[in-house]
């Protein structure tokens, strides 16, 4: 939370410990506004990211999404976990065995980082994805995996093992930055002795 009106009051509720699956606290807050006039309530993401709004009728009220995508949401919304029991999928498909599965009538707030890409696949419409970019996607998509190519694209290709695959129909969210790309790109590089002493010579010092 990073402002809200003096109207708001919080509250500590525990949920399903089904949510520690997913990437998120048994533990959740909900603000409440207890005024009699409008008030606001606004959050960020926990790390550089763009908030996707969702709301879930229009998605037939479900939506399946990677851990640590749920933000928050507004009305009725519950969080549960997806098993995903396809052993190409759950080790190659980028989003494990376990995904969280938004369902109800409410909106729900997705966190996702760089460029974000919403499409309505049409039936029989197929996407190719870099793993890691995968939001989530609408319950009726099918999602698969796909080879990056032969042995030397594989390995020395930079793009790991597989592709995602999304066949449609159904609304998938991409994006360009995952959490696990910024974390690499920020990571300070690793230095030897050597270079950590700004190639000082023993009994000199360097500052």
């Amino acid at each position: 939370m990073m402002m809200m009106s003096p109207s708001i009051k919080t509250e500590v509720r525990c949920g399903s410990c089904t949510r520690i699956c997913t990437g998120e606290t048994c533990c959740k807050t909900v603000y409440t506004n207890k005024g009699d006039t409008n008030g606001f309530v606004s959050l960020t993401p926990n790390y550089p990211a763009k908030v996707i709004p969702l709301h879930l009728p229009n998605v037939g009220g479900k939506f399946i999404a990677k851990k640590g995508a749920y933000m928050s949401s507004i009305g009725d919304v519950g969080i549960s976990a997806d098993m995903d029991c396809n052993p190409a999928t759950c080790c190659c498909g980028g989003l494990g065995c376990i995904r969280q599965a938004a369902s109800g009538q409410g909106t729900v707030f997705y966190a996702a980082g760089g460029t974000i890409l919403q499409k309505t696949l049409k039936p029989g419409e197929r996407v190719i994805v870099d793993a890691l970019s995968i939001v989530g996607f609408q319950e009726s998509v099918t999602f698969g995996v796909k080879p990056t190519g032969g042995c030397g694209g594989m390995c020395c290709g930079g793009e790991g093992l597989c592709y995602g695959t999304l066949t449609g129909p159904g609304e998938i969210i991409v994006q360009s930055m995952s959490f696990e790309k910024f974390k690499a790109a920020v990571a300070p590089p690793v230095q030897g002795g050597s270079e950590a002493n700004d190639g000082a010579q023993p009994g000199e010092a360097s500052g």
